[in-house]
């Protein structure tokens, strides 16, 4: 049911009519590039625009330009990483000859990061021996489907909706694996593999998962290190992404650590510099956005908040003090559970506070972090139950109407944000 919902809101949603004056579907013409065998798009910036004086300026390229695209050496190429390109629209385009719509393309990674969260919460709840009854495991599955800020991918799903998406997806993914690979007697060399990969391809998708994929490649190696092969099985795949993205910037700028954000087309040339230079000026504004700024709408996307969007998510945002109440540590054990648990909140809380540095507050980045700390408020609230429906009665109602009530208000939010219709 959450699935159709995410696929019938993004058929609703886009693609997006007349964006810029341009099209919306980025990845597309991408992969046309990719079939080509060039890393440039087949698009070419008219003679108009490469005449200018200075051909960056927003003012004098605005009905020129190739919205955000990057251009370079008279050619456009996209900064947005090249991983769903290669793993989603160009097996498609080759199998049926035609292009994958973007909106499908986000409905599927977002229905693939939903999966894979509710695959990673089974999981640990099996391996605790949770007693999860119907309630809190539907409520559990609803919570992870309307996570904050997948409203607003499915709502305008564009190329930049496709890259978080994907991002999301593999992040999760990658974290259910590492979890089920670990949990065994021995570590699985197949199930290692593809965490790696799917760390690695992250990173493809959003640069700001390339310090998630070298964090996991430390702590998954420190702990597997008895385990030589096993461990290589997890790195490797992670630093052959690495190499092969290195290699795609090298081929398209000359510098393997350029995405090429350096040569964007932007509507507002300052924007560019007052995101990464990496102030802290930008830390507590945009932390309050992030976490605590009401549903709203701006004349260019929407914000909203983790502790609006999701108050079953803010939890996570406590995980460590929480695990030191004995009724909630006793249920997640300080071994493959606790080690998870402590690897997504690490890596949700460091997204979080990069998008903070770096001042990027609109409501689809949430999706960066926001699923991660939903996820282990999930773990929290079930291993809390079990320590509640043992002691005195009086505490269970309670504690099932707060979770019913925070879990429903999610979910009415997030219709009322895809009927809202985020403007183009």
């Amino acid at each position: 049911a959450v699935a159709s919902f995410h696929f019938a809101t993004a058929w609703v949603g886009g693609p997006a009519g007349n964006w810029h004056g341009q099209t919306s579907e980025y990845y597309p013409l991408l992969t046309d590039a990719f079939l080509a065998g060039q890393t440039s798009l087949l698009v070419q910036p008219s003679a108009e625009m490469l005449a200018l004086p200075d051909p960056y300026d927003p003012v004098a390229n605005a009905r020129l330009r190739l919205h955000d695209a990057s251009l370079y050496h008279g050619k456009y190429y996209l900064y947005f990483g090249p991983t769903p390109a290669i793993v989603l629209f160009l097996p498609y385009k080759l199998l049926t000859g035609s292009h994958l719509p973007t909106r499908i393309a986000v409905a599927l990674f977002c229905a693939g990061g939903f999966a894979c969260s509710c695959g990673l919460f089974f999981l640990l709840a099996k391996r605790e021996k949770w007693d999860c009854p119907r309630w809190l495991g539907s409520a559990a599955v609803l919570s992870l489907g309307t996570a904050p800020g997948v409203a607003f991918l499915l709502t305008r799903p564009s190329f930049y909706e496709v890259a978080i998406g994907a991002g999301y997806c593999f992040v999760m993914a990658g974290f259910l694996l590492t979890a089920y690979s670990l949990g065994q007697d021995s570590p699985r060399t197949a199930s290692l593999v593809g965490a790696g990969l799917c760390f690695g391809l992250a990173a493809g998708c959003r640069p700001n998962f390339a310090l998630l994929a070298i964090l996991m490649v430390v702590v998954v190696a420190w702990r597997i290190r008895s385990h030589k092969t096993q461990a290589l099985a997890f790195v490797g795949p992670v630093v052959l992404c690495g190499v092969l993205l290195a290699a795609y910037n090298y081929a398209r700028f000359q510098n393997p650590f350029e995405f090429g954000t350096k040569y964007m087309l932007l509507a507002n040339s300052a924007d560019l510099n007052e995101h990464f230079s990496l102030t802290l000026k930008n830390l507590l504004p945009s932390l309050y956005v992030l976490l605590f700024s009401p549903a709203r709408q701006t004349p260019v996307d929407s914000t909203m908040g983790l502790l609006w969007g999701s108050p079953v998510a803010f939890l996570g945002l406590f995980t460590p003090c929480m695990l030191w109440y004995e009724g909630v540590r006793y249920h997640v054990k300080p071994g493959v559970t606790g080690f998870t648990v402590y690897c997504v909140y690490v890596s949700a809380l460091g997204i979080l506070m990069l998008l903070a540095l770096l001042g990027f507050v609109l409501g689809r980045y949430t999706v960066d972090f926001a699923p991660e700390f939903l996820l282990l408020s999930w773990c929290l609230l079930a291993a809390g139950w079990q320590a509640i429906r043992g002691a005195a009665e009086g505490w269970r109602l309670p504690f099932q109407i707060v979770v019913a009530g925070a879990t429903l208000y999610s979910a009415v939010l997030d219709i009322w944000l895809c009927g809202l219709r985020v403007p183009r």
